[in-house]
């Protein structure tokens, strides 16, 4: 990957993440979910794989080791089955092979553009943050020529 460096922020980082993971869950169970999100059928499979995209994006930038990247992957593709099967037995929502596979594919996309130049999007913002910061901070304490 060609993330520029070491978050200072993992754990914020990653308690974005785990509430991101929690707003999946909660929406893959809910009854009665959002349906019709794009005007075009089985529209649902391109949100199952952006939504598992992001997440393997998100957390491959924080934990962009590659065995601990891969141990996050395969996480989420475990994630992905899991909720399928949960949805399958609640008799409110079906359980679905193309809704694992475009989760997985997600998974897949989401570890591959971690692993290149948009896998530092994180360590870009924390840069832009901690340099903005540093130059309110400068500009508080030390008086201007004028």
């Amino acid at each position: 990957m060609k993330n520029a460096g070491k978050l200072r922020f993992t754990l914020y980082w990653t308690l974005i993440g785990v509430v991101y993971v929690a707003a999946v869950a909660y929406m893959s169970l809910v009854p009665d979910p959002p349906s019709d999100v794009l005007p075009f059928p089985e529209s649902d499979k391109v949100v199952h794989l952006s939504v598992y995209t992001f997440l393997m994006l998100w957390f491959g930038q924080i934990y962009h080791e590659r065995p601990v990247a891969l141990l996050i992957a395969s996480g989420l593709v475990a994630l992905g089955i899991l909720l399928e099967i949960l949805q399958g037995v609640s008799g409110c929502r079906t359980f679905g092979y193309m809704d694992i596979t475009a989760n997985t594919l997600g998974v897949i996309f989401g570890f591959s553009i971690a692993r290149t130049r948009f896998g530092g999007l994180l360590y870009g913002l924390e840069m832009f943050l901690v340099r903005s910061r540093d130059c309110r901070t400068n500009s508080k304490s030390e008086p201007g020529p004028w």
